[in-house]
């Protein structure tokens, strides 16, 4: 525990996977009226508030999934997410690609995921988290393993801990009740979309 928390101290951005992180990992899909197939997914609101503290503490937050869906675009742009790479089962290129633009090193990044397409990721940053039900070839790869599972607060999980190796996590609660607490402004969200992902 010693080792993730020394690997927490020293992250500047929070990059995450979506479905079997942020959301429970189903896809539930739908008919609409015209006849076409649509899905519709879960989040969790703690989940939401991670965000806002992370902007509180000047900390970049980033999804990389390989589904592309307008629910999760919209959901990350109304909590404020600053990247948002869909449509990528090859998620190397986007770690590279916010490493350049944002001045950072892969040990400066911390990243979620669950699934065999994760672990790249996984093995490259400077803390690698998972959750419970993930995939049992994942785990290994893993500095951090949630007690909450995925769309049950598990990013929130992550994110109070590494605000909390950081030093940062018990003055935003002490401030929360404060009337001029705010988080700052939300970034204008950088939008990517490859076809290699899943519709």
């Amino acid at each position: 525990m010693q080792e993730a928390i020394e690997r927490a101290k020293k992250i500047k951005a929070i990059l995450t996977d979506v479905d079997g992180i942020l959301t429970d990992g189903k896809v539930n899909f739908f008919v609409r009226d015209d006849g076409k197939i649509d899905e519709f997914k879960s989040f969790n609101a703690q989940d939401g508030i991670a965000v806002l503290l992370c902007r509180s503490a000047q900390i970049v937050c980033g999804i990389i999934t390989g589904r592309r869906h307008p629910t999760t675009v919209e959901r990350a742009k109304n909590l404020g997410f600053k990247y948002m790479y869909q449509g990528f089962l090859t998620k190397i290129g986007p770690l590279n690609d916010i490493l350049e633009k944002e001045h950072l090193t892969a040990e400066e990044v911390a990243y979620i995921g669950d699934d065999v397409t994760d672990i790249p990721l996984l093995k490259e940053v400077g803390f690698a988290a998972t959750v419970p039900n993930a995939v049992d070839c994942v785990k290994p790869y893993a500095h951090y393993i949630t007690k909450r599972v995925g769309g049950a607060g598990a990013y929130r999980e992550v994110i109070d801990f590494i605000l909390n190796a950081q030093g940062k996590l018990k003055p935003m609660l002490e401030q929360a009740g404060a009337a001029a607490w705010s988080a700052g402004k939300k970034p204008e969200m950088q939008i990517v979309t490859s076809q290699e992902g899943i519709n």
